[in-house]
């Protein structure tokens, strides 16, 4: 048994001990985690010493664990906070721990899927939606149906692959069989969850215009855009990008490469037209300006993405 005096310090294999009280915390680096609730053997509701609250995951994490035990930091495999520092325990109250769970494991499979380590407010986020997806089926309750559920495996194919998955994670773990339609809903949760969109208006606006720049390109090229290549992927990245920058008024202090800008006018003037419809339809639509080096940028995306239909 190891004895601290009270206000003193041990470090043991880099693990520092700190005796408050009656409390121990256990420190590794800058965290000191305690519990604020078991939710089950593998998920606590914790705090920092900030008081700042966090779901955390780890085998045996919750085992026993009452309120004001510290937290063994080795034992903590992932660590969930929500957007802003809002008040967690309020946020998962009305979840169930078996839910919390699996939206765990389905954010992990996305994470592995994806290639991307995603926001860590996911789990809150999405363990929400998935509770009150759960609570409408038992209620009876039917959302009618979305022209979104057809339009979101066309505009992020990988997410939408991930919302599929996600349907069969909840029905193996936990038997309840949601609609085929929450899948599209899941993935726009892992399209927020990505990097560079603050919200989910903000993606639902960039999954609008995003539509809206495939359409026009389809139409004038007359084709049908390959949504499962590594270019389309990368162009609704650089959409998602290019929105971000102007949702949150983030320009680029980069002169615009003239010379570059007509080199590529001539060497693609199909593409250089199509960028000039976009750019006409953004500004008419969303009042929203875009300039010569976001040109160069969007009309290589779009010759990227229609050269490979052909």
């Amino acid at each position: 048994m190891l004895l601290i005096r009270s206000g003193t310090t041990k470090s043991i294999v880099g693990i520092e001990l700190l005796w408050f009280g009656v409390f121990f915390f256990i420190k590794r680096g800058d965290h000191i985690y305690s519990t604020v609730k078991s939710l089950n053997n593998n998920l606590v509701l914790a705090q920092n010493d900030q008081q700042e609250e966090y779901v955390l995951f780890g085998k045996g994490i919750g085992f026993k664990k009452k309120k004001g035990d510290p937290i063994e930091e080795l034992l903590i495999t992932k660590v969930f906070q929500s957007k802003d520092h809002q008040d967690v325990s309020k946020m998962v109250e009305n979840i169930d721990p078996d839910v919390l769970s699996v939206t765990e494991i389905i954010v992990d499979a996305g994470e592995t899927f994806l290639e991307k380590k995603l926001n860590a407010s996911l789990l809150i986020s999405l363990s929400d939606h998935i509770q009150n997806a759960i609570n409408r089926q038992k209620e009876g309750t039917e959302i009618p149906d979305s022209t979104l559920q057809w339009e979101i495996p066309f505009l992020y194919f990988k997410e939408s692959k991930v919302g599929k998955q996600a349907l069969r994670l909840i029905e193996e773990n936990i038997g309840v069989t949601l609609p085929e339609m929450e899948a599209a809903f899941i993935a726009l949760h892992f399209v927020n969850a990505q990097d560079g969109v603050q919200s989910m208006d903000e993606t639902m606006l960039v999954t609008e215009i995003t539509k809206s720049m495939v359409k026009t390109i389809q139409s004038l090229f007359g084709v049908s855009l390959n949504k499962e290549s590594i270019n389309y992927s990368r162009f609704v990245t650089h959409i998602r990008y290019f929105m971000n920058r102007q949702l949150h008024n983030e320009t680029s202090n980069n002169e615009t490469n003239e010379k570059l800008y007509e080199i590529i006018q001539e060497q693609y003037p199909k593409s250089y037209a199509c960028g000039l419809m976009i750019r006409e339809m953004l500004k008419k639509e969303y009042n929203l300006v875009v300039s010569d080096d976001e040109m160069i940028y969007l009309i290589i995306h779009i010759n990227r993405v229609v050269l490979e239909t052909n």
